[in-house]
Protein backbone atom coordinates (compact mmCIF):
# COMPACT_ATOMS: atom_id res chain seq x y z
CA UNK A 1 0.00 0.00 0.00
CA UNK A 2 1.34 3.62 -1.19
CA UNK A 3 0.61 6.75 1.30
CA UNK A 4 1.75 10.30 -0.44
CA UNK A 5 1.72 12.85 3.20
CA UNK A 6 1.87 16.78 1.55
CA UNK A 7 2.70 19.29 4.09
CA UNK A 8 3.38 22.64 3.77
CA UNK A 9 6.31 23.09 6.78
CA UNK A 10 8.54 19.96 8.10
CA UNK A 11 7.34 17.47 10.44
CA UNK A 12 9.40 16.40 13.19
CA UNK A 13 8.69 13.37 15.02
CA UNK A 14 5.09 14.49 14.43
CA UNK A 15 2.14 12.10 14.78
CA UNK A 16 -0.16 11.54 11.80
CA UNK A 17 -2.95 9.04 11.50
CA UNK A 18 -3.37 7.42 8.45
CA UNK A 19 -7.32 6.88 8.26
CA UNK A 20 -7.41 3.59 6.43
CA UNK A 21 -10.69 1.92 5.03
CA UNK A 22 -11.96 -0.80 7.24
CA UNK A 23 -11.53 -3.30 4.29
CA UNK A 24 -7.89 -2.21 3.54
CA UNK A 25 -6.95 -2.42 6.73
CA UNK A 26 -4.08 -4.41 7.38
CA UNK A 27 -3.95 -7.23 9.97
CA UNK A 28 -0.26 -7.91 11.80
CA UNK A 29 2.38 -5.35 12.46
CA UNK A 30 3.78 -2.81 9.70
CA UNK A 31 6.16 0.54 9.46
CA UNK A 32 6.18 3.59 6.83
CA UNK A 33 9.24 2.88 4.37
CA UNK A 34 10.28 6.20 3.06
CA UNK A 35 12.17 6.48 -0.43
CA UNK A 36 15.22 6.72 1.22
CA UNK A 37 14.96 3.90 3.40
CA UNK A 38 13.85 5.26 6.32
CA UNK A 39 11.41 3.76 8.25
CA UNK A 40 8.83 4.50 10.85
CA UNK A 41 6.67 1.66 13.35
CA UNK A 42 3.03 2.38 13.33
CA UNK A 43 0.52 1.98 15.84
CA UNK A 44 -2.90 0.75 15.19
CA UNK A 45 -6.13 3.25 16.76
CA UNK A 46 -9.42 2.76 16.55
CA UNK A 47 -9.64 2.95 12.52
CA UNK A 48 -6.34 4.62 11.72
CA UNK A 49 -2.42 3.82 11.80
CA UNK A 50 -0.30 6.59 13.78
CA UNK A 51 3.16 6.98 12.92
CA UNK A 52 5.84 9.58 14.49
CA UNK A 53 6.94 11.40 10.88
CA UNK A 54 10.27 13.20 10.17
CA UNK A 55 10.10 14.43 6.78
CA UNK A 56 11.04 18.04 4.85
CA UNK A 57 7.99 20.61 3.59
CA UNK A 58 6.64 19.19 0.50
CA UNK A 59 5.25 15.49 -1.01
CA UNK A 60 6.54 12.61 0.42
CA UNK A 61 5.54 8.91 -0.31
CA UNK A 62 5.64 5.91 1.41
CA UNK A 63 5.59 2.39 1.48
CA UNK A 64 3.40 0.41 3.96
CA UNK A 65 5.27 -2.86 4.77
CA UNK A 66 5.02 -5.53 7.06
CA UNK A 67 7.30 -5.64 10.11
CA UNK A 68 8.65 -7.82 12.85
CA UNK A 69 6.90 -7.43 16.24
CA UNK A 70 8.01 -3.84 17.22
CA UNK A 71 9.20 -3.29 21.18
CA UNK A 72 6.95 -1.47 23.26
CA UNK A 73 7.93 1.99 23.15
CA UNK A 74 5.24 3.20 25.83
CA UNK A 75 4.59 0.61 28.99
CA UNK A 76 1.98 1.13 31.84
CA UNK A 77 2.29 0.14 35.20
CA UNK A 78 -0.85 -0.10 37.85
CA UNK A 79 0.54 0.37 41.34
CA UNK A 80 -1.78 0.82 44.62
CA UNK A 81 -3.99 3.94 43.71
CA UNK A 82 -1.62 5.16 40.83
CA UNK A 83 -0.56 4.87 37.17
CA UNK A 84 2.65 4.84 35.67
CA UNK A 85 3.72 5.82 32.14
CA UNK A 86 7.03 5.00 31.50
CA UNK A 87 9.27 5.29 28.40
CA UNK A 88 11.97 3.70 27.03
CA UNK A 89 14.67 5.73 29.02
CA UNK A 90 12.69 5.69 32.38
CA UNK A 91 9.62 6.89 33.79
CA UNK A 92 7.15 10.05 31.88
CA UNK A 93 4.60 10.53 34.76
CA UNK A 94 1.92 8.76 37.36
CA UNK A 95 -1.55 9.55 37.63
CA UNK A 96 -2.35 9.53 40.99
CA UNK A 97 -6.28 8.22 41.57
CA UNK A 98 -6.22 7.82 45.49
CA UNK A 99 -9.33 8.43 47.70
CA UNK A 100 -8.08 10.84 50.00
CA UNK A 101 -7.02 13.11 46.99
CA UNK A 102 -9.71 15.78 45.89
CA UNK A 103 -8.99 15.07 42.12
CA UNK A 104 -6.62 13.35 40.52
CA UNK A 105 -3.19 14.42 39.32
CA UNK A 106 -0.37 13.71 37.65
CA UNK A 107 2.95 13.76 39.74
CA UNK A 108 5.66 13.82 39.36
CA UNK A 109 6.01 15.05 35.33
CA UNK A 110 9.20 14.27 33.54
CA UNK A 111 10.39 16.35 30.71
CA UNK A 112 13.71 16.27 28.54
CA UNK A 113 16.66 15.04 30.06
CA UNK A 114 14.49 13.65 33.03
CA UNK A 115 13.90 17.01 34.33
CA UNK A 116 10.87 17.42 37.00
CA UNK A 117 8.81 20.03 34.79
CA UNK A 118 6.37 20.84 37.77
CA UNK A 119 6.42 21.50 41.71
CA UNK A 120 6.73 18.97 43.81
CA UNK A 121 4.58 20.63 46.56
CA UNK A 122 2.02 19.86 48.28
CA UNK A 123 3.21 16.18 47.50
CA UNK A 124 6.60 16.63 49.13
CA UNK A 125 8.39 19.77 51.05
CA UNK A 126 11.33 20.33 49.16
CA UNK A 127 13.65 22.94 49.46
CA UNK A 128 13.53 26.15 47.48
CA UNK A 129 9.84 25.75 46.39
CA UNK A 130 7.05 27.97 46.95
CA UNK A 131 3.90 26.22 49.45
CA UNK A 132 1.40 28.43 48.31
CA UNK A 133 -2.07 27.62 46.38
CA UNK A 134 -1.65 23.86 48.30
CA UNK A 135 -4.38 23.06 45.68
CA UNK A 136 -2.26 23.28 42.82
CA UNK A 137 -1.43 19.92 42.24
CA UNK A 138 1.56 19.18 39.14
CA UNK A 139 -1.11 18.46 36.42
CA UNK A 140 -4.26 18.07 37.07
CA UNK A 141 -7.98 19.36 36.10
CA UNK A 142 -10.82 21.13 38.25
CA UNK A 143 -13.21 23.96 37.77
CA UNK A 144 -15.07 26.13 41.07
CA UNK A 145 -18.64 27.00 40.46
CA UNK A 146 -20.07 23.68 39.20
CA UNK A 147 -23.41 24.21 39.91
CA UNK A 148 -22.32 26.66 43.05
CA UNK A 149 -19.82 23.92 44.03
CA UNK A 150 -16.15 24.66 44.55
CA UNK A 151 -14.34 22.19 42.73
CA UNK A 152 -11.17 23.85 42.27
CA UNK A 153 -9.61 24.73 46.07
CA UNK A 154 -9.37 22.28 48.81
CA UNK A 155 -10.81 23.90 51.52
CA UNK A 156 -14.07 23.15 53.53
CA UNK A 157 -17.25 21.81 51.84
CA UNK A 158 -15.22 21.86 48.54
CA UNK A 159 -16.13 19.52 45.64
CA UNK A 160 -14.50 16.36 44.43
CA UNK A 161 -13.90 14.19 41.50
CA UNK A 162 -13.82 10.89 42.25
CA UNK A 163 -12.09 7.97 40.65
CA UNK A 164 -14.36 5.16 39.20
CA UNK A 165 -12.62 2.66 36.90
CA UNK A 166 -10.08 2.87 33.69
CA UNK A 167 -11.98 1.96 30.50
CA UNK A 168 -9.15 1.80 28.42
CA UNK A 169 -5.24 1.37 28.83
CA UNK A 170 -3.02 0.69 26.51
CA UNK A 171 1.04 0.64 25.35
CA UNK A 172 2.68 0.19 21.81
CA UNK A 173 5.48 1.30 20.18
CA UNK A 174 4.02 5.01 18.99
CA UNK A 175 2.26 5.87 22.05
CA UNK A 176 0.35 4.62 25.60
CA UNK A 177 -1.95 5.72 28.02
CA UNK A 178 -5.48 5.54 29.22
CA UNK A 179 -8.84 6.65 29.89
CA UNK A 180 -9.91 6.96 33.40
CA UNK A 181 -13.71 7.79 34.16
CA UNK A 182 -14.43 10.31 37.43
CA UNK A 183 -17.68 11.24 38.98
CA UNK A 184 -17.82 15.22 40.42
CA UNK A 185 -19.64 15.40 43.44
CA UNK A 186 -20.39 17.89 46.08
CA UNK A 187 -19.02 17.63 49.56
CA UNK A 188 -21.65 14.90 50.40
CA UNK A 189 -21.12 12.76 47.92
CA UNK A 190 -24.04 13.75 45.35
CA UNK A 191 -23.25 13.18 41.74
CA UNK A 192 -23.01 16.62 39.36
CA UNK A 193 -21.26 15.25 36.53
CA UNK A 194 -19.52 12.12 34.67
CA UNK A 195 -15.53 12.76 33.41
CA UNK A 196 -13.87 10.83 31.06
CA UNK A 197 -10.29 11.76 31.06
CA UNK A 198 -7.89 10.86 28.05
CA UNK A 199 -4.21 10.95 28.04
CA UNK A 200 -2.04 9.73 25.28
CA UNK A 201 2.04 10.00 25.27
CA UNK A 202 3.77 10.14 22.12
CA UNK A 203 7.29 7.52 21.89
CA UNK A 204 9.34 11.14 20.68
CA UNK A 205 13.41 10.97 21.33
CA UNK A 206 14.79 11.98 24.90
CA UNK A 207 14.88 15.65 23.31
CA UNK A 208 11.26 16.14 24.19
CA UNK A 209 8.13 15.00 25.66
CA UNK A 210 4.74 14.68 23.79
CA UNK A 211 1.31 13.76 24.80
CA UNK A 212 -2.67 14.79 24.29
CA UNK A 213 -4.67 15.31 26.89
CA UNK A 214 -8.16 15.06 26.73
CA UNK A 215 -11.42 15.53 29.04
CA UNK A 216 -14.85 14.67 28.24
CA UNK A 217 -17.67 16.06 30.35
CA UNK A 218 -21.19 14.48 30.12
CA UNK A 219 -24.29 16.03 32.32
CA UNK A 220 -25.32 12.69 33.96
CA UNK A 221 -27.08 13.94 36.27
CA UNK A 222 -29.17 17.49 35.39
CA UNK A 223 -28.28 19.96 34.00
CA UNK A 224 -24.48 22.09 34.93
CA UNK A 225 -23.57 25.52 35.18
CA UNK A 226 -20.10 26.08 35.08
CA UNK A 227 -19.94 29.64 36.40
CA UNK A 228 -18.54 32.57 35.01
CA UNK A 229 -15.02 32.38 37.10
CA UNK A 230 -11.28 32.46 36.82
CA UNK A 231 -10.40 30.14 38.97
CA UNK A 232 -10.73 26.98 36.26
CA UNK A 233 -8.20 24.50 34.85
CA UNK A 234 -9.34 22.30 32.20
CA UNK A 235 -6.11 21.21 31.79
CA UNK A 236 -3.60 23.13 34.46
CA UNK A 237 0.11 22.79 35.49
CA UNK A 238 1.72 24.21 38.44
CA UNK A 239 4.90 24.63 37.21
CA UNK A 240 8.63 24.13 38.52
CA UNK A 241 9.16 26.84 40.52
CA UNK A 242 12.49 27.89 39.36
CA UNK A 243 10.17 28.31 36.02
CA UNK A 244 7.93 30.88 37.71
CA UNK A 245 7.70 34.07 35.91
CA UNK A 246 8.72 35.99 39.14
CA UNK A 247 12.17 33.81 38.97
CA UNK A 248 12.79 34.94 35.51
CA UNK A 249 10.55 32.79 33.57
CA UNK A 250 8.78 33.72 30.28
CA UNK A 251 5.08 33.29 29.12
CA UNK A 252 4.28 33.70 25.41
CA UNK A 253 0.95 33.07 23.36
CA UNK A 254 0.30 32.30 19.80
CA UNK A 255 -1.13 36.14 19.06
CA UNK A 256 2.68 37.63 20.50
CA UNK A 257 1.91 37.66 24.04
CA UNK A 258 4.94 38.03 26.49
CA UNK A 259 4.22 38.08 30.04
CA UNK A 260 1.71 37.11 32.81
CA UNK A 261 -0.32 40.84 31.57
CA UNK A 262 -0.28 40.30 27.85
CA UNK A 263 -1.42 36.27 28.10
CA UNK A 264 -3.53 35.77 31.07
CA UNK A 265 -7.59 36.09 30.27
CA UNK A 266 -6.26 36.46 26.64
CA UNK A 267 -7.51 34.02 24.18
CA UNK A 268 -5.05 31.95 22.20
CA UNK A 269 -4.29 28.93 20.36
CA UNK A 270 -1.11 27.92 22.54
CA UNK A 271 0.59 29.48 25.52
CA UNK A 272 3.85 28.83 26.39
CA UNK A 273 5.64 29.18 29.99
CA UNK A 274 9.60 28.54 29.76
CA UNK A 275 11.86 28.63 32.29
CA UNK A 276 15.22 27.36 33.80
CA UNK A 277 15.53 24.14 35.97
CA UNK A 278 19.13 23.29 37.44
CA UNK A 279 20.40 26.28 35.21
CA UNK A 280 19.30 24.86 31.83
CA UNK A 281 15.75 26.38 29.75
CA UNK A 282 13.09 24.22 29.49
CA UNK A 283 9.71 24.92 28.45
CA UNK A 284 5.77 23.51 28.75
CA UNK A 285 3.22 24.45 26.07
CA UNK A 286 -0.27 24.05 25.60
CA UNK A 287 -1.49 23.66 22.09
CA UNK A 288 -5.70 23.46 21.60
CA UNK A 289 -7.05 21.06 19.40
CA UNK A 290 -8.99 23.04 17.08
CA UNK A 291 -12.05 20.82 17.32
CA UNK A 292 -12.19 22.09 20.93
CA UNK A 293 -14.82 23.84 22.61
CA UNK A 294 -15.76 27.26 21.34
CA UNK A 295 -12.33 27.91 19.43
CA UNK A 296 -9.57 29.20 21.37
CA UNK A 297 -9.78 29.03 25.23
CA UNK A 298 -8.29 31.80 27.65
CA UNK A 299 -5.73 31.75 29.57
CA UNK A 300 -5.53 31.59 33.56
CA UNK A 301 -1.58 32.07 33.39
CA UNK A 302 0.33 33.71 36.40
CA UNK A 303 3.76 35.11 37.27
CA UNK A 304 3.74 32.64 40.48
CA UNK A 305 3.48 29.72 38.33
CA UNK A 306 0.32 28.21 37.59
CA UNK A 307 -0.49 27.20 34.00
CA UNK A 308 -4.09 26.55 32.78
CA UNK A 309 -6.84 26.84 30.30
CA UNK A 310 -10.32 28.08 30.88
CA UNK A 311 -13.12 27.89 27.80
CA UNK A 312 -16.10 29.39 29.57
CA UNK A 313 -14.94 32.52 31.79
CA UNK A 314 -15.84 35.81 30.36
CA UNK A 315 -16.16 38.60 32.68
CA UNK A 316 -14.14 36.91 34.78
CA UNK A 317 -11.23 38.18 32.47
CA UNK A 318 -12.82 41.16 30.78
CA UNK A 319 -15.55 42.62 33.53
CA UNK A 320 -18.96 43.05 32.80
CA UNK A 321 -21.87 40.98 33.22
CA UNK A 322 -21.11 37.18 34.06
CA UNK A 323 -21.88 34.77 31.75
CA UNK A 324 -22.15 31.30 33.29
CA UNK A 325 -21.77 28.19 30.88
CA UNK A 326 -25.00 26.07 31.43
CA UNK A 327 -24.77 22.06 29.66
CA UNK A 328 -28.08 20.51 29.31
CA UNK A 329 -28.22 17.44 30.90
CA UNK A 330 -27.51 14.12 29.15
CA UNK A 331 -25.56 16.37 26.38
CA UNK A 332 -21.44 16.54 26.47
CA UNK A 333 -18.94 18.45 25.59
CA UNK A 334 -15.13 17.28 24.67
CA UNK A 335 -12.15 19.49 25.04
CA UNK A 336 -8.60 18.10 23.48
CA UNK A 337 -5.00 19.39 24.14
CA UNK A 338 -1.19 18.80 22.90
CA UNK A 339 1.30 19.19 25.13
CA UNK A 340 4.74 19.93 24.32
CA UNK A 341 7.79 19.78 27.33
CA UNK A 342 10.68 21.17 25.38
CA UNK A 343 14.23 22.25 25.81
CA UNK A 344 15.04 25.62 25.22
CA UNK A 345 12.82 28.80 24.50
CA UNK A 346 9.82 28.70 22.53
CA UNK A 347 11.22 29.81 19.65
CA UNK A 348 14.37 26.97 19.29
CA UNK A 349 11.56 24.62 19.94
CA UNK A 350 9.75 26.09 17.04
CA UNK A 351 6.05 26.13 18.81
CA UNK A 352 4.38 28.24 16.30
CA UNK A 353 5.56 25.84 13.84
CA UNK A 354 3.99 23.02 15.61
CA UNK A 355 0.99 24.60 16.07
CA UNK A 356 0.54 25.62 12.63
CA UNK A 357 0.70 21.79 12.16
CA UNK A 358 -2.21 21.01 14.74
CA UNK A 359 -4.54 23.79 12.51
CA UNK A 360 -3.64 22.76 9.11
CA UNK A 361 -2.69 18.86 9.14
CA UNK A 362 -0.50 16.87 6.63
CA UNK A 363 -2.40 15.80 3.70
CA UNK A 364 -2.66 12.34 3.44
CA UNK A 365 -3.77 9.96 0.61
CA UNK A 366 -3.91 6.17 -0.21
CA UNK A 367 -3.47 4.32 -3.48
Amino acid sequence: MKIKISTAVPLNQTPIFIRIPHEKMPQGTFQLRAANGDVFPTQLSDCSLCALLTMPAGISEFELDSAPPHESGVTLREGNEELEILLPGGSFGTYHFGKDAPRPYIWPLYGPDGVEMTRAFPMENRPGEKHDHPHHRSLWTAFDEVNGVNNWHDGEGHGWTRHQRFTDQYSGPVFGGFKAESLWTNAVNEPILTEIRSMRVYNVDETTRLFDYGVFWEATNGNVTFGDTKEAGVIAFRVATSMDGERGGVITNSEGGRGEKECWGKRADWCDYTGEINGETYGITIFNYPSSHDGAPRWHVRDYGLFATNPFSVAAFEGGEKQPFTLSNNTSICFRYRVLLHKGDAESANIAQIGDILKNPPLVTID
